[in-house]
């Protein structure tokens, strides 16, 4: 597993895992907070919280948040019934997720989204590029196809359910859960579908005789070519399933080799300035006085390191 060296590793957040997560735990309260313009911010709430907890502790390098865009999904043209029994998002949330990028803006803190890809992916990009430059990197979010991005350097952090605890998903840990290896999470996701995103799975295999095959001939590519000397009854499944099987791996796999342009992974800066702006315009006053407590920390933090640099200066001359 990882070890945290804030030096060298950051920290990429699924934004909307986030956002769902601080909507439906709050909906049972009596009476949801609202903006000036009555808009709810009960999921606002919640994220703003999380993010200024995880900035206060400092312990990434950076922080990068990774978002959907409400358009079409390259999945879904490949596969139409791709997550077609999910629900609609709630009515009160969907005002909410453009706020979040206000948010973002405001802070400072680095995000990415991107027409037709899903968050998955820009996550899968973003921990890429990071890695190839020696970074360590921790990825928040509940999501398992996101396992098979774990590695020695690449961490997934899961929240229970029940406490919000964080759970740190390593390749051992991917193991225990599923059987195989992070780099096989796509390949029995395309044998065995996932209701969730209502992936179809090949018929009467059971998921023990795949993690066997897999276990043996490590992905689909070389199962097929192994077709030969697999137990005639499961081959036969295999065969008249290829083609779902080979449209789920494509489905499943994360893609992380996309155009998003250059990756910002300087060292975070708030603009704790910024931030309290935004808070004060959405009425969420719960954090204004802690903010402008880092605003005013912050500037004469910047103020002394001018000063020093000034003073090097000076002294060279």
């Amino acid at each position: 597993m990882n070890t945290l060296n804030e030096k060298r590793t950051i920290l990429i957040i699924d934004g909307y895992h986030l956002l769902h997560k601080g909507y439906y735990g709050t909906l049972k309260r009596k009476k949801l907070a609202t903006n000036r313009e009555g808009v709810p911010i009960n999921a606002i709430y919640t994220f703003v919280a999380k993010i200024n907890q995880l900035v206060k502790k400092n312990n990434y390098y950076t922080i990068i948040v990774t978002l959907d865009m409400d358009e079409g999904c390259w999945r879904r043209e490949l596969y139409p019934e791709y997550k077609a029994k999910r629900k609609e998002t709630p009515e009160d949330l969907v005002p909410q997720k453009q706020i979040i990028r206000e948010f973002l803006s405001a802070a400072n803190i680095p995000w990415y989204e991107m027409p037709r890809y899903e968050a998955d992916d820009i996550m899968g990009t973003i921990n890429r590029i990071a890695t190839n430059l020696d970074y360590n990197v921790h990825i928040l979010s509940n999501d398992k196809d996101i396992f098979q991005l774990v590695s020695d350097k690449t961490t997934v952090i899961t929240n229970n359910s029940k406490d919000d605890a964080h759970i740190l998903i390593d390749k051992d840990k991917v193991f225990e859960k599923f059987g195989c290896y992070p780099n096989q999470v796509a390949d029995i996701k395309a044998l065995m579908g996932d209701p969730s995103d209502n992936i179809k799975g090949v018929r009467y295999l059971h998921y023990a005789q795949a993690i066997e095959l897999l276990n043996k001939y490590e992905n689909i590519d070389l199962i097929f070519e192994h077709i030969d000397e697999i137990n005639k009854n499961i081959a036969k499944r295999l065969n008249e399933s290829k083609e779902l099987i080979l449209v789920n791996k494509k489905i499943t796999k994360i893609q992380d080799r996309l155009p998003i342009g250059r990756v910002n992974l300087k060292p975070l800066k708030v603009n704790w300035y910024g931030l309290g702006k935004f808070l004060k315009k959405h009425k969420m006053w719960a954090y204004v006085a802690d903010v402008e407590k880092m605003a005013e920390l912050a500037k004469q933090n910047n103020m002394t390191g001018k000063a020093a640099k000034n003073k090097n200066v000076s002294n060279k001359k």
